[in-house]
């Protein structure tokens, strides 16, 4: 089954015992399903932007823009090394690897296993090496999990093609209960079978580290245990509301899930390549992650614990629920890396955030969101911390690129958690819903040094979408969204109805009621700080920069130019730049809003000259 590169020791294969290996991993032969899983369910939306979208393109002085128009227009330059505006040791690295330094994600705070050596030891002494054998890769994560964690050396350039999976467990390795470091040593570990099955999987307790690998072909599902049934469900961390536990043991949910929320849910058809559970941690370095797939949630990772991506890529995965790439509900760091090509039938093209009760902003939401369940959960966001760097020319930035959400969020979805994002690239992403490049709902977002441009919506916010609020489906709750962008870039974004920029506020529009600015100042929905950005060239049928609904924004040295706002109807007020509609936009004396079409304001902001 294995794609050998180089010669193997005949004899150690005839001593591993034949017996021994059918206990441990029983053959099925049950026929599955398909390694691809349909992307037939998602309809994607056309952008309207042809040719590829690549990172390499990217201008990210944002310091040029905002001199003035004339400099705005001769676009962005490397000026930026030179000053040490971007330089690392500001704020964007320092806060990235350095956090390592402090203890904050690194090793000294223990929570991410022993202190790693620089020859990836671990404490564990000399590095056991794996011949490029599948069934010898299996012995040998079985004896690190039995002698207290251990250290694996692959074959180098090896593919380990993987058959066979425990039914116990839904992988096709053993389930990480220790310190297990796996040095690829440019290997491939895949899935060679037409049973479905997730490559790994980190239970409470296990620490895993992956080096110099690929990791492709999981597809994770939600299977039965033997004796049919539901799995075993931990003690739940507080007891649910009894509608809601009865409702969610019911159903099965689309995100993958049996049971409640919180502790006692078991992601079984989540992380196509690698899911990380509740107590569990994982440490990816120069890692691929590509071509899986999850029925649930998250088509490459989900994350339950604590996982770090370093230096890698996630790459053409599919979610059938959300996250195409990665499915976040613990702690994830994101450190120079690409999360690019991924797709989701739910939220979240690229990362997703919790799940929430996203929805349409269309005109078939006078009433409720488009594909909202009532009796769904809301899922418990985590924390995101999505770094890149800036080392000039060949910079090492972090990227959310060209990937498409069935719903909301083509780069980037959260639903409630903190969410920051720097030195990095959101571009190309597609919604056929909200959020063509990020959807946060509820969420703390903080980004700094972002480049946002060329994402579409079907619906509102071709480049962002920041709301909040109380909701269809829980009314109850009072979380008010706060986003801060900083230093940032958001250009030639559309969106087929509000906000080809930025769209800030409540979901529901009312559009006949016209434009009046509001005068309480309470319950607002979405808080938003804007500073040294740039929103220029963004097109939306209105609010071509941004469209403000019943919130409050804060304009700080901040340009909106060269906007457009398509709608001819010329029923109510029209603005290429920024629209107002009952809420409060404050400018700054160093900010800028001109040269839009076919208006700057419309006269629904203050201090905006049209």
């Amino acid at each position: 089954m294995s794609n050998y590169l180089r010669n193997n020791n005949d004899a150690a294969r005839r001593s591993i015992s034949p017996l021994r290996r059918r206990r441990l991993w029983l053959a099925t032969g049950v026929l599955g399903l398909t390694g691809a899983v349909s992307l037939a369910g998602v309809a994607y939306a056309t952008t309207g932007v042809t040719g590829p979208h690549r990172l390499a393109d990217v201008k990210w002085s944002t310091t040029q823009q905002l001199g003035d128009e004339d400099r705005a227009d001769k676009g962005a330059g490397d000026e930026h090394d030179k000053s040490g505006e971007w330089a690392p040791g500001k704020d964007g690295k320092d806060r990235g690897q350095e956090g390592r330094d402090r203890g904050e994600w690194g090793p000294d705070k223990g929570e991410w296993g022993p202190e790693r050596g620089p020859d990836g030891k671990d404490g564990h002494g000399k590095a056991h090496e794996v011949a490029c054998d599948d069934d010898a890769l299996v012995d040998a994560l079985e004896l690190a999990n039995r002698d207290h964690g251990g250290v694996l050396k692959l074959a180098e350039n090896c593919t380990y093609e993987l058959g066979v999976k425990d039914r116990r467990f839904g992988a096709a390795l053993p389930v990480i209960k220790q310190d297990v470091t796996v040095k690829g040593n440019g290997s491939t570990i895949k899935r060679d079978a037409e049973d479905t099955f997730r490559i790994f999987r980190v239970a409470d307790g296990g620490d895993l580290t992956l080096k110099d690998l690929t990791v492709s072909g999981g597809n994770a599902n939600e299977f039965k245990y033997p004796g049919g049934g539901n799995p075993p469900a931990a003690a739940p961390a507080a007891a649910a509301p009894a509608a809601a536990t009865a409702a969610a043991t019911a159903t099965t949910v689309a995100g993958g899930m049996n049971g409640g929320s919180g502790a006692d849910k078991r992601a079984e058809g989540d992380g196509g390549a690698l899911l990380v559970e509740r107590g569990g941690s994982a440490y990816l370095s120069n890692v691929k992650l590509t071509d899986n797939n999850a029925e649930g949630d998250g088509g490459a990772l989900a994350n339950y614990g604590r996982t770090w991506l370093d230096d890698s890529k996630v790459v053409h995965n599919h979610a059938q629920g959300d996250g195409g790439g990665v499915y976040n509900e613990g702690i994830l760091k994101v450190e120079e890396t690409h999360v690019d090509d991924n797709t989701a039938g739910g939220s979240g093209g690229g990362i997703a955030n919790g799940s929430g009760f996203s929805g349409a902003h269309g005109a078939g939401a006078a009433t409720a969101p488009g594909g909202h369940d009532p009796k769904a959960r809301h899922d418990d966001a985590g924390t995101v911390d999505i770094i890149g760097s800036d080392h000039g020319k060949d910079g090492g930035r972090s990227s959310l690129a060209d990937n498409r959400a069935g719903k909301n969020g083509g780069g980037l979805f959260s639903s409630g958690g903190t969410v920051t994002v720097s030195f990095t690239a959101i571009v190309g992403n597609t919604a056929c819903e909200n959020g063509g490049g990020s959807y946060v709902e509820n969420t703390d977002l903080d980004v700094d040094k972002l480049h946002v441009a060329k994402n579409h919506a079907d619906g509102d916010g071709g480049g962002l979408v920041v709301t909040g609020g109380k909701h269809w489906g829980y009314p109850d709750a009072n979380d008010h969204a706060s986003a801060t962008i900083s230093d940032s870039l958001i250009v030639d974004n559309t969106a087929n109805r509000f906000g080809g920029g930025i769209f800030s506020g409540e979901w529901l529009v009312k559009i006949q009621d016209g434009f009046a600015p509001r005068d309480r100042e309470q319950d607002d929905n979405a808080t938003l700080t804007i500073r040294d950005t740039a929103v220029k060239a963004n097109t939306a049928l209105n609010g071509g920069g941004i469209f403000n609904n019943k919130a409050k924004i804060t304009l700080t040295k901040t340009h909106v130019t060269k906007n457009t706002a398509t709608d001819s109807s010329k029923l109510h007020r029209v603005a290429g730049g920024v629209l107002n509609n009952e809420g409060r936009v404050k400018l700054d004396d160093e900010s800028l809003i001109s040269d839009n079409d076919p208006t700057n304001c419309a006269n629904t902001v203050e201090d905006c000259f049209n």
